[in-house]
């Protein structure tokens, strides 16, 4: 599969696909988003430094009437006063494993 079909897929825009694979007719699309600066939700300091990476995997849309799994490398900022905290994204709310596309459909 060409990594250009990934604009044509419902909810993934503005992330960034690192691979595609079919795995026993489910296709699994790893994704992560541009790293940015981000505010502190506890101090609201600017940091762009990361703590870590977990990857997080989402139930997404069927696509061409396959069932659809998002693997995506959520970022983990650390602020100097000691928060830590994920990204801001597009693709799922804080403690979902349901996509916000799915979460519309359903």
């Amino acid at each position: 599969m060409h990594m250009n079909f990934i604009m044509n897929i419902p909810g993934l825009k503005g992330v960034i696909p690192t691979r595609i694979e079919d795995v026993g007719g489910v296709i699994r699309i790893y994704v992560e988003v541009e790293r940015k600066v981000h505010r502190c939700p506890s101090c609201q300091n600017r940091t762009s430094r990361v703590h870590d990476y977990r990857i997080q995997k989402i139930h997404h849309l069927k696509w061409f009437e396959r069932q659809t799994q998002i693997f995506y490398k959520r970022r983990r900022y650390a602020c100097s006063c000691g928060k830590r905290f994920s990204e801001k994204n597009s693709i799922v709310q804080r403690y979902q494993r349901t996509s916000i596309e799915w979460n519309q459909a359903s």
